[in-house]
């Protein structure tokens, strides 16, 4: 029931004005209902103010971090280093070295050069990145008949503007030289295809995150040892009837991948190749087709995951195999081992065959 706001004598409810002293009460109000209107009517622009200063931030700050950091600044460098010829070189002792990028090595002959190297940048990066993206040094000495080649492929700002940039590192070798090859990448693939003469006196291939392809064809002599090791990603082993003068070893190790492993002999060696691959997380794949005067043992071990066969001219266990005429004159001695992956073989051996797969 409401009170005049004047005397305070109790009205009736819908009376106009109050029996004892008069006053209107065209409107009435009590102190409580008046003071949550008159809050009301002080705190809203407040926050109102409040809120447009925090969405004014935020636009501004992803106006910022769009400006600063979105590929809108097209790339497209190259830069190109070499050796010249020079006809006293027997021996070659190369290190290429990248952040990010995909290393491809080529063997050519090259005439009037002995080692080229183009690098390209083609893509997109941030506004505020500086306008020299990449910095490639390329230092190269000689020792006597010897030449020595070390470079470096790095990118000039943080790697999380590079979303849309591609790098590549054509690296290009005149097969003249006996050579050992050392080549790494942060991030990207390493791939390497020897289809020529080339003889290698060591080989070691890294990628931290990325895959690594290897081809060794018909007249490719290996006199080193091999090793190809990436922690996140794959790696692709091809030998096809390369040759090795001398007993070598070869490695392939992933910690996060799988490997594929191809290897192809219908000619002696004429040494043996030992050839290790391990997956810490990942399976291998394993084919084999030798012939005649080439044997073979394979042993397979996995912790978690089966091991599958699917052999020819072979004998044992799967955990054991060798090819019927073992040893030979020439031998690949496999050993494959995961620890969560399954191991898949395909072996065959034959006398006086060649096999086409």
């Amino acid at each position: 029931m409401p009170y005049c706001r004047k005397c305070g004598a109790k009205l009736e409810a819908e009376a106009k004005f109050c029996h004892v002293c008069g006053t209107s009460i065209d409107v009435v109000a009590s102190p409580r209902f008046g003071r949550t209107r008159y809050a009301r009517r002080h705190r809203s622009p407040v926050l109102v103010s409040t809120f447009m200063l925090i969405a004014i931030f935020l636009i501004a700050f992803a106006f910022i971090g769009l400006f600063t950091f979105f590929p809108i600044r097209a790339v497209n460098v190259k830069e190109s280093k070499h050796v010249p010829f020079n006809a006293s070189i027997q021996t070659l002792s190369l290190n290429l070295t990248a952040d990010i990028a995909q290393i491809n090595i080529l063997f050519e002959n090259l005439a009037d050069k002995l080692v080229v190297l183009n690098v390209s940048a083609t893509g997109a990066v941030g506004m505020l990145a500086p306008s020299n993206v990449l910095n490639v040094t390329f230092d190269h000495t000689f020792d006597g008949s010897t030449l020595m080649v070390d470079s470096r492929v790095a990118t000039t700002y943080n790697w999380a503007w590079l979303s849309s940039l591609k790098i590549i590192c054509d690296l290009y070798v005149d097969p003249s030289m006996n050579m050992s090859l050392n080549a790494k990448t942060g991030i990207g693939k390493v791939s390497m295809n020897a289809n020529r003469s080339v003889v290698f006196n060591a080989l070691r291939l890294e990628a931290t995150t990325g895959g690594i392809e290897v081809n060794l064809t018909k007249h490719a002599i290996v006199n080193g040892n091999i090793s190809m090791k990436t922690t996140t990603g794959g790696i692709e082993f091809l030998w096809d009837n390369a040759e090795a003068t001398i007993n070598v070893a070869a490695q392939a190790k992933t910690t996060t991948g799988g490997i594929a492993l191809n290897i192809k002999q219908n000619s002696t060696i004429p040494a043996n190749v030992t050839l290790n691959a391990e997956a810490s997380t990942g399976g291998i794949d394993f084919t084999l087709a030798i012939w005649d005067n080439v044997g073979a043992e394979i042993a397979s071990n996995t912790t978690v995951g089966g091991i599958s066969v699917d052999q020819n001219g072979f004998s044992g266990t799967d955990s054991l195999l060798r090819s019927d005429n073992y040893p030979a004159r020439s031998n690949f001695i496999i050993a494959l081992k995961t620890s969560t992956g399954g191991i898949d073989i395909e072996a065959d051996y034959a006398a006086g065959t060649i096999f086409s797969r």
